[in-house]
């Protein structure tokens, strides 16, 4: 039983209302509740989760659980209305923390990339539940839950509401929870969510605010105290937003170099961004769009992103979500359960789910996306969470839904949330089906779909040749996805140098404070992010080993639906120029990874100290200001770097190929492909591209079509005719008698580009592969030809990248 605490004696505790002891009651009931919530969420989520269910359905069940153990009856003092008005502050409260955390989390490149898609499916799906909350208000008119209605209009303005919405919040976090952000499906159906929600958000605005009006003055352009307050909102809220760059830009200055910001400076932006964000709560309009704009703004590069992460990411998904879900189910009054309540919530769950179909429907086709998938996007989009229950205060007051619709709509909302947890499995075992089963290689790509690409390193040392190669791959930074970075740091094997923290400065040989090898990289990304434009985010990881680092890089590659994964080589270039391998560790890691990896793999053999040319160790918009420039060679226009390709034939260097040709997109980049022909099968008369022409228009023998031969005359006509033929490359055809012209060709590359790339090789023509054994040896990761590339000592060669096409494994009959 609770106690009810006396604050002031000489007041008669019964005349106030409530008591004085409600508040402490009210906490108790909610640490009990939020206690016994976490611990059973925890369990139930260890069984669902063999079934890729995510953890909201466990802590909405919980909630259900917990709720039916009748604590508030426990507690004498605890008041049902009291406890509603406080379950409703939390959840606002949790919305608009989570979402600044979303909107920080967001890729924007990747929302620009999807825009168009996306405001079709918003669109669609919102004039199709709008539509039928049209159709259907006017059956429930005067009849809506035993309560007379108003007007028949202000019900059918909140039935589209309430049909229409979507929570936000529940479907971010359901699809991030199931890495389903990584794929375009999962962005897209994020990016509807946050489109829907925003928009009867601002409808419920308008809705309140000339409802008001109307009751105060039937002249709305006299004005009301409501809409002048929205305005005053809108202007604050905007001039906050337009303020954050700066301000965190400036945090970042003073703490540069630093893994995490001063303490006082995380303080004071965490005061910040929740006083801005409960500006609107203060005017009596939602503060979710603010905090996501806030989230939106907030710069993704330095220490202040990182600390304002750090600090929130632990307790809100420790303890502010579960809680979040969980009062879903502790809303419920099970004595007030009947068939007209439940069948109400049915009813709005079906008709929700209708309105979202048919528009995901409608627009499948222009989305060029299947029926099947489209219905399953309209299941998430008809996710509720609490948007709808924050909005029955103003229903009831109105007059449009009684009482008991707010538990009906309780019962429709936790129906569409728990539904949504295996309809998001399903979506979920698509993606990764599609994702192993497809073709993951750059050959393959179309014009208008993403390169998606993984960056490894092992030291800062390592990681500017790979960013450079990423930036360079980038035509488009504001379209581009972000990149991750995997970075692999060594911790000390004598347990006692463990305790101090990753992120403390260490000691050089002089006695110098120097930043720990996580902070270091941090500034390198940091650097190439705001020189760029691509966003790329650090993930660290602790190096364990060749093999156990080779899952790792291969899981985050899978888990990211990677098409290109690009680690350093160990081949590493000395200050003398000489390449050699410092550890036999980064070998048995390329060698692992090139087995293992579930796309395309790149090795970049990087020349830090290349003695000529522009260095790959700064970005391409920095470069030109050394005053290192080039002509292309196909053109009189300057370009920073000239690099060449390497075909002979077969996948890998096909891919090579391709590669370097999505380089030569690049303003600063010039592009050389050469192709090396065996003069015994060379035909002086009939060129190739006029057998690559012969290829495409299908004049060859049908049995000589699906060969390699062929295959390869097909992607050379393809190139010849995009890229040579439109001097955005020169196409050069070497002829060799023996393995070594090859290797003269190859040794003649020193100084004339900055980057080589070649395959690695293993399905290349035999005859140009004969006399080549002794590379093949030596360099059985790499291949013949970019050993004999890697192992040149010459301080004017350039970088060199080999490329290992990516193999679908195709079942055989019978093992399925």
């Amino acid at each position: 039983m609770g106690r009810s605490i006396s604050i002031c004696p000489q007041i008669d505790a019964t005349v106030l209302t409530p008591v004085p002891g409600v508040a402490l009651d009210m906490l108790i009931l909610v640490a009990i509740q939020a206690l016994a919530v976490i611990v059973l969420a925890k369990f139930l989520h260890l069984f669902l989760r063999r079934y890729n269910q995510p953890s909201a359905v466990s802590q909405i069940l919980a909630g259900v659980a917990v709720g039916g153990m009748g604590l508030r009856k426990a507690i004498v003092h605890v008041d049902v209305d009291n406890v509603e008005d406080m379950y409703g502050n939390y959840v606002a409260c949790a919305r608009m923390i989570y979402m600044f955390l979303a909107g920080l989390d967001l890729d924007l490149a990747a929302l620009q990339h999807a825009m168009r898609r996306c405001v079709a499916l918003t669109y669609a799906t919102v004039a199709a539940s709008i539509l039928v909350a049209a159709v259907v208000s006017s059956g429930m008119y005067g009849s809506m839950m035993h309560s007379p209605v108003k007007t028949p209009e202000l019900l059918a303005a909140t039935l589209m509401l309430a049909l229409t919405n979507t929570s936000s919040i529940t479907v971010t976090r359901v699809v991030s929870e199931m890495n389903l952000t990584a794929t375009e499906n999962g962005r897209l159906v994020v990016a509807a969510a946050m489109a829907t929600n925003l928009i009867c958000i601002f409808g419920d605005g308008v809705l309140s605010s000339t409802t008001e009006a109307k009751e105060k003055t039937q002249d709305l352009y006299r004005g009301s105290p409501q809409v002048a307050k929205g305005f005053l909102t809108i202007a604050i809220v905007g001039v906050a937003v337009w303020l954050v760059r700066p301000v965190v830009t400036r945090i970042n200055q003073r703490n540069v170099g630093q893994h995490h910001v001063r303490t006082w400076d995380l303080a004071l932006m965490l005061l910040a961004l929740w006083l801005v964000s409960n500006v609107p709560q203060f005017f009596g309009f939602d503060g979710m769009p603010t905090s996501l704009a806030l989230g939106l703004a907030f710069p993704r590069e330095g220490p202040a992103a990182r600390s304002v992460a750090d600090a929130l990411a632990p307790p809100v998904n420790g303890i502010v979500l579960p809680f979040y879900f969980a009062t879903l189910g502790l809303r419920l009054d099970y004595n007030s359960m009947s068939g007209a309540i439940i069948v109400p919530g049915i009813l709005l769950t079906l008709l929700g789910m209708a309105g979202k179909a048919m528009g995901a429907a409608a627009a499948s086709k222009y989305l060029n996306i299947p029926v099947p998938d489209a219905l399953r996007f309209s299941v998430l989009l008809n996710v509720k969470g609490h948007v709808d229950t924050m909005n029955m205060k103003f229903a009831k007051s109105e007059g449009v839904w009684a009482e008991q619709a707010l538990y009906a709509m309780i019962i429709g909302n936790l129906i569409s949330t728990i539904i949504a947890g295996p309809v998001a499995a399903a979506v979920l075992r698509r993606e990764k089906e599609a994702y192993a089963t497809r073709h993951q290689a750059v050959e393959s790509l179309g014009e208008e779909e993403e390169l998606r690409v993984l960056a490894c390193a092992h030291s800062p040392h390592a990681a500017p040749g790979i960013l450079s190669l990423v930036e360079l791959l980038v035509s488009e930074p504001q379209e581009q996805p972000a990149v991750h970075v995997v970075h692999f740091f060594e911790v000390p094997r004598d347990r006692s140098a463990r305790s101090p923290s990753f992120h403390q400065r260490g000691r050089d040989d002089d006695g110098k404070a120097v930043p720990d090898a996580v902070t270091q990289m941090n500034t390198v990304v940091d650097v190439f992010t705001r020189a760029t434009g691509v966003c790329f985010r650090q993930i660290d990881a602790v190096s364990l080993g060749a093999a156990r680092d080779a899952k790792v890089a291969c899981r985050r590659a899978g888990q990211t639906h990677a098409c290109l994964l690009l680690l350093p080589c160990y081949k590493e270039q000395r200050y003398d120029g000489k390449m050699a391998c410092r550890l036999d560790e980064r070998r048995q890691l390329n060698h692992h990874v090139l087995e293992r990896a579930p796309c395309t793999v790149g090795l970049l053999v990087d020349r830090p100290y290349r003695g000529t040319g522009v260095s790959f160790q700064v970005p391409s918009s920095v470069a030109p200001e050394t005053g290192k420039t080039v002509l292309h060679p196909c053109s009189d226009r300057a370009v920073t770097h000239v690099i060449a390709a390497v075909f002979l034939g077969g996948p890998d260097d096909r891919e090579a190929v391709s590669l370097a040709s999505r380089l030569a997109e690049h303003p600063a980049i010039g592009l050389t492909v050469f192709r090396f022909v065996k003069r015994s099968t060379y035909d002086t008369v009939t060129s190739s591209t006029s057998r690559a022409a012969a290829a495409a228009s299908g004049e060859l023998p049908e049995s000589s079509r699906h060969d390699q031969g062929a295959v390869d005359e097909r992607f050379l006509w393809r190139f010849y005719e995009n890229y040579a033929a439109r001097e955005m490359a020169m196409y050069v055809e070497k002829v060799v008698e023996s393995p070594a012209d090859v290797v003269e060709t190859l040794e003649g590359m020193a100084g004339m580009f900055s980057l080589v790339v070649v395959g690695r090789g293993g399905r290349q023509p035999a005859e140009l592969m004969a006399g080549l054994e002794r590379w093949a040896d030596a360099g059985g990761e790499l291949g013949p030809v970019a050993e004999i590339l890697a192992s040149n000592e010459s301080m004017e060669m350039g970088s060199v990248l080999v490329m290992q096409q990516h193999t679908v494994a195709v079942a055989a009959p019978g093992c399925q």
